[in-house]
């Protein structure tokens, strides 16, 4: 019996019905409803734990592309060079084949013979050896710069082979955690159904039994205001956000100062918060809303406080712009910008007004880039 029905025999029973026999049943409802939020926070904490481990995974495996794809540049750079100096060695013996074939096969007799005394004979034949010497080193030099092509172009498909390994390890790591975060989303939905029937259960059976009924009142309301989501681990620096920026499903790990190569080379100045596209993206603190977009972060926006400013990025659009509440949503998760065609993810960054004495150290090595520090000690006091 859902709590709607079971409310609609309590209220419109008759007036002689027993009145505790159907507030024992309805107690009995709400345990069951209690017990099935209970499972349903745990299952919702594995699969966040799951997310968060696999977010650390595909972090790993686009850093390994970033550098495989390095390495192959590289590569072809230095297969462009040894081609060149190929081909200027190859020219270099044709003009050589060349001269031999205009001067004919008796030049060479017809030098010597025209030595005048044996100092002179010894002299031409020295010409004549260099001539020879010079042939053979630069038929060395085609030899050796041919094999080293091979050499390089062999690396070059183990490298690229790989790299589509990695590649494709990428996108199953992406449908893991987008599965992950798919079924998260069943449970949650549940959990919201599961919590409005027993909010409302527990409205209707005060009205007949307040005072046997506000235990489990305030278990529901406990249970409720219970922090969802697994902890991420690490340090927690609390007192800056009040709320997490992207509403869950949602996984991040500390990928700040990660080697990122799109536009060149540079270090990871945030850390992605995955979550499926649309979800809201909310103020960490009051403050001015102000669109940031660009060529990079595609649909952006910062929010300045009195504390410093965040930005987030690859939204898939705005929300609220101007002054802005806590909690109030000022975008939506998206992919646009250079993210296009990834995962789904709000690109966060937290730049502080002024720079704490004790920075917080990322596992890449970085405390600081540029005026961002990392923020995953800052989400975990509130995500």
């Amino acid at each position: 019996m859902t709590a709607a029905l079971l409310v609609a025999a309590l209220v419109s029973g008759p007036a002689v019905a027993d009145t505790k026999s159907q507030l024992a049943a309805a107690k009995a409802q709400l345990r069951r409803l209690i017990d099935r939020i209970s499972v349903a926070q745990d299952a919702e904490a594995a699969l966040q734990a799951q997310a968060n481990e696999i977010s650390s995974q595909i972090d790993a495996v686009q850093s390994k592309i970033a550098r495989v794809q390095t390495q192959i540049v590289g590569i072809r750079g230095d297969m462009q060079d040894a081609q060149k100096q190929l081909a200027r060695t190859q020219q270099q013996l044709d003009h050589r084949a060349w001269v031999a074939y205009e001067t004919g096969p008796g030049f060479t007799l017809e030098v010597l013979l025209g030595a005048n005394s044996l100092s002179d004979l010894s002299d031409r034949l020295a010409v004549v050896n260099a001539a020879t010497h010079s042939d053979r080193s630069l038929i060395e030099q085609i030899q050796a710069l041919e094999a080293r092509l091979v050499i390089r172009q062999a690396k070059l498909a183990d490298l690229e082979s790989g790299l589509e390994a990695d590649q494709h390890d990428l996108q199953g790591k992406i449908r893991d955690l987008q599965s992950k975060l798919a079924s998260e989303q069943q449970v949650l939905d549940q959990l919201a159904s599961d919590r409005s029937q027993a909010a409302g259960l527990i409205t209707k059976l005060e009205k007949k039994r307040a005072a046997e009924i506000a235990a489990e009142k305030r278990r529901l309301a406990a249970l409720a205001a219970a922090q969802q989501g697994a902890s991420h681990g690490g340090s927690s620096i609390g007192g800056v956000f009040q709320v997490c920026p992207v509403d869950h499903p949602r996984s991040y790990s500390d990928d700040f100062g990660a080697p990122r190569y799109t536009g060149g080379f540079h270090p990871h100045a945030g850390n992605d918060i995955v979550a499926p596209r649309g979800t809201p993206i909310r103020a960490t603190f009051s403050g001015t809303a102000t669109n940031a977009s660009n060529a990079y972060g595609g649909v952006s926006v910062k929010v300045y406080g009195s504390l410093g400013y965040t930005y987030n990025a690859h939204l898939s659009a705005l929300g609220n712009l101007g002054s802005v509440s806590t909690g109030e949503i000022i975008g939506y998760v998206g992919d646009s910008g250079d993210a296009l065609g990834g995962i789904t993810h709000d690109h966060f960054e937290w730049h502080p007004s002024s720079i704490p004495s004790s920075l917080w150290k990322s596992p890449y090595g970085y405390s600081l880039i540029g005026s961002a520090v990392d923020p995953y000690p800052y989400l975990n006091s509130v995500c």
